[in-house]
């Protein structure tokens, strides 16, 4: 049996999904941690189904949001599965495969960014933030500029956080 509406946590599916679907509270969620901004946010979607194969795998998003040009995929994270990394992988290359039409130039893919609100320390290293984008690995100056970012957040070292909102938002997922 479920908990009660009532004991529900910004941190259990339903009620994650459905603050996030607040426009005002979505787009300050996003600028908050990726610290960006965003003039206007144009779709929000929860439990975003992509499956466009008969044989490959699908994925369902938390919550799918569209804006200035951007995607970003936010998901909450109550357990740490040991493959998040390839899930991360996985997730991007489905936003992409959505992202075009057939015939579309490459240049027309957007920036994205898939986002993991992680309740416990996903690498092990501590950190309260790890975001990847892709690099060189020979001269780390070198970027690919595909315009993705993989973030991931762990709750479990707010006190580390140096920015004082996020510091405080991961805290209040703890409490």
């Amino acid at each position: 049996m479920g908990k009660r509406y009532e004991e529900l946590t910004f941190t259990d599916d339903f009620m994650f999904c459905k603050v996030m679907q607040d426009e005002s509270i979505c787009k300050e969620v996003l600028e908050l941690l990726l610290g960006i901004k965003i003039k206007k946010i144009d779709y929000i979607q929860k439990q975003k189904v992509v499956d466009e194969s008969y044989r490959g795998k699908g994925i369902r998003m938390d919550v799918y949001v569209e804006g200035d040009e951007k995607i970003f995929d936010v998901e909450m994270q109550t357990q740490m599965p040991g493959s998040l990394g390839l899930r991360a992988r996985y997730y991007q290359s489905m936003i992409d495969m959505e992202a075009l039409d057939r015939g579309q130039d490459y240049e027309k893919l957007r920036e994205s960014y898939v986002i993991f609100i992680c309740m416990e320390d996903p690498f092990s290293e501590g950190l309260p933030i790890y975001t990847f984008q892709s690099k060189c690995k020979e001269k780390k100056t070198v970027e690919i500029n595909d315009k993705t970012t993989k973030a991931f957040y762990n709750a479990s070292a707010y006190t580390k956080a140096e920015n004082k909102g996020i510091k405080a938002f991961l805290e209040y997922l703890r409490s």
